[in-house]
């Protein structure tokens, strides 16, 4: 336990860190040094001709296949999207809806997943919500809003309001047995909490947070033995598997695997990051990470508790991952104050929410409530 809590990679390996107890991944994770070579060789691959080029999609297709080993799906499952919400949105309209259907998310989703769905209105199809009970999402409460007419279940796996992680294997197992879909936004949870990637028909995520990457790069993927052939929304030159070129070209045979998804080049630079920082979290157990990472919100929800705090996430480890949310009326506010006593959260949505990953320690936690104590009146 104790070791644990000293943290599993060295604050020493990031930027910014010094002096500062840095609970913002849920937000934005911070960058790691090795981060600044990654970007220098890609530089001058790109200055390197078409050798160069060779060398960035030969990192690119390394990025997938590790993405695809911590989903444990294959590699041909996965598409680099833009950002996440460009796979909410290509998840949504991959179903073929009819009126009377209906989508069943939670009304503490995350709202990338919520807007696509709302368009659907206008075809006659129900965005229907479900409630949740002092922001807790209950699986009582989940099936009974599934039914026949359910096309399309959205979940996050770690909620970014209330940081509450669901079973997985429970929504997808009523899901398969409604004749449904699973749609999973899992960036609250990849690199922070395993996520099982094969139950989900769709699964997406942002990379900046607990993956430690940066923006650009969103991660996409889908399973096409139950969704069916997937068409893209977009199409370009990278969705197709040859070109017809001056005797044909109007032919278009789209690829065979996910990267159809791709219309065009994805973003190298970026997935040199999500490569490199992939690289970083390989070596250590996923179990492990998720272990700390319990650890430390553990600490956190009983210290919020004991301080008369209205505590968001659930108490029990099989209920949450690496985010801790508390009502804070002044979130914005209390944030910016934290902050200059260098203690880095996130305040929005009349929350705070506290984010605790592998660099993070005790000694963090601690700082948190120091610096909490002092500007509660």
């Amino acid at each position: 336990m104790e070791t644990r809590r000293r943290g599993l990679l060295a604050k020493e390996l990031f930027v910014g860190l010094e002096d500062v107890a840095h609970l913002c991944t849920g937000g934005e994770a911070p960058w790691l040094r090795s981060h600044d070579e990654v970007c220098r060789r890609f530089g001058r691959l790109k200055s390197g001709g078409m050798a160069g080029r060779d060398e960035m999609f030969r990192v690119y297709r390394r990025a997938k296949e590790r993405v695809a080993g911590m989903l444990g799906i294959a590699p041909e499952r996965v598409a680099f999207l833009a950002h996440a919400s460009e796979g909410l949105n290509l998840a949504v309209a991959g179903v073929d809806w009819r009126q009377g259907d209906n989508a069943v998310f939670a009304d503490v989703e995350y709202p990338s997943a919520v807007y696509p769905v709302a368009r659907l209105i206008e075809r006659g199809v129900e965005p229907r919500v479900v409630r949740t009970r002092d922001h807790y999402l209950s699986m009582e409460d989940l099936v009974a809003a599934v039914d026949a007419r359910t096309r399309l279940v959205l979940v996050s796996h770690v909620s970014y309001l209330t940081g509450q992680r669901v079973d997985l294997a429970k929504v997808a197992e009523l899901a398969r047995s409604r004749g449904a879909l699973l749609a999973v936004d899992a960036t609250h949870a990849l690199g922070v909490a395993p996520v099982p990637g094969d139950l989900c028909d769709f699964v997406v995520s942002s990379c900046y947070k607990w993956l430690l990457a940066t923006h650009g790069v969103g991660i996409f993927a889908y399973a096409p033995e139950r969704v069916g052939d997937l068409q893209p929304n977009v199409i370009g030159w990278h969705s197709i598997a040859g070109r017809g070129g001056v005797a044909d070209p109007l032919a278009m045979p789209l690829q065979a695997d996910a990267a159809r998804f791709e219309a065009g080049n994805p973003s190298l630079l970026g997935l040199f990051v999500l490569d490199n920082a992939l690289a970083t979290l390989a070596p250590i157990d996923r179990s492990a990470v998720l272990d700390h990472a319990l650890d430390l919100t553990g600490e956190l929800v009983g210290g919020l508790r004991a301080r008369g705090r209205t505590v968001l996430t659930p108490a029990s480890r099989d209920e949450r991952a690496g985010n801790v949310a508390f009502l804070a009326a002044d979130a914005p506010e209390l944030a910016a104050r934290l902050s200059a006593r260098k203690v880095e959260v996130w305040g929005s949505e009349r929350r705070i929410r506290v984010s605790a990953h592998l660099y993070n320690d005790a000694d963090d936690v601690a700082r948190f409530f120091d610096a909490l104590d002092a500007e509660t009146p």
